[in-house]
């Protein structure tokens, strides 16, 4: 039974060869589309993680072995849900707050795998909010984050975050993080006995700040 932390979330990531683990040992760059509706709110935030080589290539041999008589693409298609499936516990990994409270979501959908052109897994679902946000000035900020710190997710430029919807009054700002001494230091001990490595992650994640300003209604 796996019964500590960082076990269940590499089984969560599918990263079967545990013993090879090191800290962190994978690389998600994050493109995150915060989608609006025609009354201009957030309803959706949509995401493609792209995987760094080394980790694409762990996976998808995974699920070679796993489904050897099946065609790339439904292999492919099995690892998406398998990831959707075990992350809803762990709410897909995002954190979403609107105005300072908690935001609900739902399940993720829309979800479509494949391998780009560099060969790297591409990764993408939307995940729904629980109640569309409407735009009233205050900030819906998010995180996007490995609990043990394992891997590491992060956007590469503030271009891997966009608002799409109809004249949209919003600015994003991604605010680096700022790990203390201890923490750094924690993370550079961490093993894979290291169950108090749950949420370790959360002080290395990006933040993304969002502020939209209503848009003006005519008289």
């Amino acid at each position: 039974m796996r019964g500590d932390s960082v076990t269940r979330l590499a089984a969560l990531l599918l990263l079967t060869p545990l013993a090879a683990l090191a800290h962190p040992h994978a690389w998600i760059d994050l493109h995150v589309n915060l989608d609006l509706d025609a009354e201009q709110r957030i309803t959706a935030v949509s995401q493609t993680w792209v995987f760094d080589p080394v980790y694409t290539l762990l996976l998808v041999e995974e699920f070679e072995q796993e489904l050897a008589d099946a065609g790339r693409q439904e292999q492919l298609d099995a690892l998406g849900q398998r990831m959707l499936h075990s992350m809803a516990a762990y709410d897909y990994l995002t954190r979403i707050r609107h105005g300072g409270a908690r935001v609900g979501t739902g399940t993720a959908e829309n979800m479509h795998i494949r391998l780009n052109d560099d060969d790297q897994l591409e990764f993408r679902f939307s995940l729904p909010l629980s109640e569309p946000i409407p735009l009233d000035g205050e900030a819906l900020e998010y995180t996007i984050f490995d609990p043990t710190y394992y891997i590491e997710m992060l956007h590469p430029s503030p271009d891997a975050v966009a608002v799409n919807g109809p004249d949209n009054r919003c600015q994003v700002d991604i605010v680096q993080p700022s790990p203390t001494p201890a923490q750094i230091a924690r993370a550079a001990a961490v093993d894979l006995g290291a169950a108090s490595a749950d949420g370790l992650g959360e002080h290395f994640a990006q933040r993304v700040r969002v502020r939209c300003q209503p848009t003006a209604r005519g008289g």
